[in-house]
Formats: C-alpha cells, structure tokens, sequence
C-alpha cells in the first residue's frame, strides 16, 4: 500500500509542475510530426496512465486494509471505556 501510494503522490507532482493539462503538445503542419510533453522520456500520458492505474490498486488495498481491521473497529469502544472491561483483546 506505501509503495502504491508513493507512486501516486510522486506521478501527481510531475503530472501538477512538470506536466499540466492544457500544454499537450503539438503536431508540426508540414510534417504531421508529433511532438508531445515528456519527462524523464515518458510521456504525459503514460504518466496519467500510471497514476490512474496505481492509484485504483491503492484504493483496493485500502478497502482490503479496511476490511481485515473490522475486528478492531468493533472493539475500540470498549478499550477506550476502561472501566467497564479490563481487557481490549478481541474475543
């Protein structure tokens, strides 16, 4: 899940400063050469790609994350009440 949210965080930063919407490229009128934005000699849409695709598998990974911490979440009403219960392990 870090790993999957770092690659999203970092592919937002290039996607934000280095490669805005808007800019796109262009296609030279002689030639019909495309010309389009890169970093790091990837192009901006493959940059997209990547921050969409890694970002849909961290979503999953949070839902998963989610799911396996159910017993937790059903549980810390009684570890935060320490009067009423001495133990907080789940049953």
């Amino acid at each position: 899940m870090l790993v999957a949210f770092v690659i999203v965080a970092l592919s937002s930063l290039i996607l934000f400063f280095f490669l805005p919407s808007g800019g796109g490229g262009w296609v030279h009128a002689g030639t019909g050469v495309i010309n389009l934005k890169t970093f790091l000699g990837i192009a901006r849409g493959d940059w997209v790609d990547l921050h969409n695709i890694t970002g849909v598998i961290f979503i999953v990974l949070m839902a998963v994350h989610t799911l396996l911490h159910i017993p937790y979440f059903r549980n810390i009403r009684r570890c935060l009440m320490p009067g009423k219960n001495d133990t907080c392990e789940t049953e």
